[in-house]
């Protein structure tokens, strides 16, 4: 693997653990649009949308902020659905869904 990538999911795993963050993953697509529903229904705002050409073709990112706390949800046509924040937050979705938490940067699996 080339060094800068390398450095860059260090930096991401690291950052992870300094703000405590968790994620939840490998979401399939429906229940991923469930829960960005269900998300909104219960209070969290849409903060910004990715609107690249790929939009939701390809790749997609939402964030939602709720009481000072944000959480990333993002998508992709490979791995489907993944949810990042506070893992506080993650815990309360991954026993509301069933879903299983990992404390790393969705992409820090692949180095």
């Amino acid at each position: 693997m080339k060094l800068p990538p390398k450095l860059f999911r260090q930096y991401s795993k690291i950052r992870f653990r300094v703000l405590g963050l968790a994620t939840v993953m490998d979401i399939p697509t429906e229940q991923f649009n469930k829960i960005m529903s269900d998300l909104t229904q219960s209070g969290w705002t849409k903060v910004s949308e990715y609107q690249g050409f790929d939009a939701w073709i390809d790749y997609g990112k939402v964030e939602f902020r709720k009481d000072g706390q944000l959480i990333t949800a993002e998508w992709d046509n490979w791995t489907e659905g993944s949810f990042e924040a506070p893992a506080k937050v993650i815990e309360e979705l991954a026993q509301t869904y069933d879903l299983k938490i990992t404390h790393e940067w969705r992409w820090s699996e692949y180095d």
